[in-house]
């Protein structure tokens, strides 16, 4: 009888493992079960991102005579105390912009839409008085819309406000942002509403190419001597290149190498052409002329060694914002008699041939110091004749800088850099402006 309650014993403790294991076993469905009910997907990202740039910028700039304020731009003086220098602190030059971006390659158009607007605050002022300088005028620089197809190797269509595509190098400066270093030697520092279309080949690594073309708003900074209108002006779409009723057309090509996603190489071909229209207030007819432009620039980096430069020649060519980098169009004016309305005679497309350069020494992280030189010029008798022929026309213009930049870190700058700027006027008469600056930019 006692053989009945082992043999049960000896039954139940062979069963115990199995069923200890079928428990184990079903445990480990369980979990497994739950974890895969638990789980959720992760979030999708947005679509739509927004993204802030800019970077606030203090400028303490000392002029050592008779000039611009916030540039080395001379200006003719007699002497005395009036031709004096003076010391300003600024920080109009600052900018704000952002970028919008919308991801619709799974919708309807397939491409990556996307949005920027950047302003700065170098629109003039809302008075006369110096302490209006502290209240400057904010200026819309930049606003357009890209539609984008593909990676490395992109197609672009971009319709709205943007840089215009001739002489777009910029050279390397936190004192001259908004009016650009060696703006007075060759830069055309102007945008432009216009419609784009833009393919562009960007590898971090290898070749890279970028081919542009632009039908642009016909601005012109023709200037006039108050009494001819020679570009009729009485509204701002109204001058001589609005007045032509044909758009403006540039382009651009650029080739090169980059490494790591930082430019080696970058060499790049520009083009410009405007049709120009003047209206005789004395017969009330009108005359065509033609402006164009082509130039060349170079960007070149080698280990602690960057190289910056531009190259062009003008023929009547200018740029609305422009400080007397490209000449304009000479108008030559019948004045038979002491008031108007004078007649409009002959029209000369004036030649301009501009370049300049900037060597850079140091690493772009840590410091780096700079010097560079720039001019451009016109021959005198291009004015011969015309209301241009005045004391005030700028002929020839020349300009040197050099300076120290240092980078704390990836977000802030400062500067101390110098530029030098002399200009030849019709007259004959040359006039020099130096300038001074110690600055500081907070990049975001």
């Amino acid at each position: 009888m006692r053989s009945l309650p082992v043999l049960g014993a000896a039954a139940l403790l062979a069963v115990l493992p199995a069923v200890a294991h079928a428990q184990s076993t079903t445990q480990d469905v369980v979990v497994k079960e739950s974890t895969t009910v638990v789980v959720k997907e992760a979030p999708k990202p947005s679509p739509v991102s927004f993204t802030p740039y800019g970077f606030f910028v203090l400028n303490a700039l000392f002029n050592d005579s008779l000039g611009n304020r916030n540039y080395p731009l001379p200006a003719a003086c007699n002497g005395g105390a009036s031709c004096e220098g003076n010391i300003l602190f600024d920080v109009r030059q600052s900018r704000f912009g952002s970028r919008l971006a919308f991801n619709d390659t799974a919708g309807w158009t397939k491409a990556v839409l996307s949005a920027v607007i950047e302003v700065d605050f170098n629109g003039g002022y809302t008075g006369t008085v110096s302490s209006a300088f502290y209240n400057p005028v904010l200026r819309l620089r930049k606003a357009y819309v890209d539609a984008t197809w593909g990676g490395e190797s992109r197609f672009a269509l971009r319709v709205g406000q943007d840089d215009i595509l001739v002489s777009p190098l910029r050279a390397t400066s936190l004192a001259w942002t908004a009016n650009s270093l060696f703006q007075f030697a060759g830069i055309m520092n102007g945008r432009a509403p216009m419609l784009q279309a833009r393919y562009e080949l960007t590898p971090k690594d290898g070749f890279a190419f970028s081919a542009v073309a632009g039908i642009l708003n016909p601005q012109d900074n023709t200037a006039g001597d108050g009494t001819v209108p020679v570009s009729p002006g009485q509204a701002v779409d109204l001058g001589a290149g609005n007045r032509s009723r044909m758009p403006a057309f540039q382009g651009r090509l650029t080739a090169g190498l980059r490494n790591g996603g930082k430019k080696m190489v970058d060499v790049g071909i520009w083009a410009g052409w405007q049709k120009n229209r003047f209206v005789s207030p004395a017969t009330d007819t009108s005359m065509d002329i033609a402006s164009y432009t082509y130039g060349a620039d170079l960007t070149l980096n080698i280990w602690l060694v960057q190289v910056l430069g531009s190259i062009y020649k003008g023929n009547g060519f200018d740029a609305a914002g422009t400080l007397g980098a490209s000449q304009g169009i000479a108008v030559s004016a019948a004045r038979a008699t002491p008031t108007a309305p004078y007649a409009i005679t002959a029209l000369n497309a004036v030649p301009a041939f501009s370049g300049w350069f900037q060597v850079l020494l140091g690493p772009s992280d840590l410091v780096q110091a700079y010097g560079g030189w720039g001019g451009t010029q016109s021959p005198f008798n291009a004015y011969t004749g015309s209301i241009l022929a005045v004391n005030a026309t700028r002929v020839q213009n020349y300009m040197w800088a050099a300076g120290l930049i240092g980078y704390a870190g990836k977000n802030w700058r400062f500067s101390a850099e110098y530029a030098r700027a002399t200009s030849w006027f019709y007259t004959g008469r040359a006039y020099s402006q130096g300038q001074f600056s110690i600055n500081s930019m907070l990049v975001f």
